[in-house]
């Protein structure tokens, strides 16, 4: 691959990346899983598809979207969960995590622990 700059010729040159047995064998399944050759899907995902060459609208995702889709369920999970530790119960005034802050504290006194 070659480019012209102002009137001078620049080659592209090998870079050599570091990573274990186990993340190249990952990469190298991912890039034939997309039909790019190594050092293309690396080239991709480092500049968030902004490469113009490969012809696709938009950045290319790291997730697959099924990975996509069960990041997002799993974050709407810990948002509800944390709605409801963060919400009062019924007819008091103290939310859930507040309820379990004091039982903590209180079975922390009751066995004479100092919390550390």
């Amino acid at each position: 691959m070659t480019t012209v700059e102002e009137g001078r010729r620049e080659i592209a040159r090998a870079r050599s990346i570091y990573c274990s047995p186990e993340n190249r064998a990952l990469i190298g399944r991912r890039a034939r899983e997309a039909g790019m050759s190594f050092s293309r899907f690396m080239i991709v995902c480092a500049l968030h598809g902004t490469d113009v060459d490969d012809g696709e609208d938009g950045p290319r995702l790291v997730l697959s979207e099924d990975e996509q889709r069960q990041l997002f369920e799993r974050v709407a999970l810990l948002d509800r969960c944390n709605e409801a530790l963060l919400s009062r119960l019924p007819g008091t005034e103290i939310s859930a995590l507040g309820a379990l802050a004091f039982l903590a504290r209180e079975a922390q006194s009751r066995s004479g622990g100092d919390g550390a």
